[in-house]
């Protein structure tokens, strides 16, 4: 019943007319953004000094951290210095991320880092040695986009959205398959050349979204509802 239904991906566009039989010409997508985060990059002291994959966000089903230990403690063994820093708010999920990393045998590797402020948010992108996003499913994929902005090459899953909106900056793998994810993390981590084009690449597809052209094309959709 709704005038118009605004989504974040071409890639939900399709899914939502696909799954409510809704025409596609009532669905306009506007692309979200990520920036730089202003605040001056404060390190974690106990990670300075350490070379470490991250991920931040929450722990729900969907993201594959579960996966994505499974996928390290693989990686351990050819990298046995490296961490899997994990940040956000602390939870009973985290807690079961916890025992399995245990279970693993890297339960001394795998870092939670509970909620961390933008500063050091900042830090852990610029000094990650590659930012992971293993999810399944997402709408648009922001975190990845910001890590972008902040210089962390990225190493994603081809799900849903994510090659869309991230173009050629990602390094990319199957989250179903862990040996193809080991392989593509791996490819980061070793190989320089990979590597900085990432990093190049990243910065070039971060300019190509804006939260400015966003707010206009929401205000313009509103405008045209309330005409209507």
């Amino acid at each position: 019943k709704s005038t118009i239904i605004i989504t974040p991906s071409e890639y939900i566009k399709k899914d939502v007319a696909e799954f409510t039989g809704v025409n596609p010409k009532k669905i306009v997508v506007t692309y979200e953004a990520a920036d730089e985060i202003p605040a001056p990059a404060q390190p974690i002291k106990h990670l300075q000094g350490k070379e470490f994959l991250f991920y931040v966000g929450r722990p729900l089903p969907h993201k594959n951290l579960a996966t994505l230990i499974e996928v390290f403690a693989m990686l351990k063994k050819s990298h046995p210095h490296l961490l899997l820093v994990l940040a956000g708010k602390r939870d009973k999920t985290y807690d079961s991320y916890l025992d399995l990393a245990r279970e693993l045998g890297v339960g001394q590797s795998v870092v939670f880092t509970g909620y961390v402020s933008d500063a050091e948010l900042k830090w852990l992108y610029r000094t990650c040695r590659v930012y992971v996003f293993p999810s399944l499913s997402e709408g648009f994929g922001l975190p990845g986009l910001e890590a972008m902005a902040e210089r962390a090459p990225v190493a994603s899953s081809t799900a849903t959205c994510l090659p869309e909106i991230y173009g050629e900056a990602a390094w990319y793998f199957n989250p179903l398959d862990k040996f193809d994810m080991e392989r593509t993390i791996s490819e980061v981590l070793e190989n320089k050349e990979i590597r900085n084009r990432l990093i190049r690449f990243g910065r070039e597809q971060v300019s190509k979204y804006s939260w400015e052209r966003m707010a206009r094309q929401t205000l313009k959709i509103y405008d045209i509802v309330l005409r209507k």
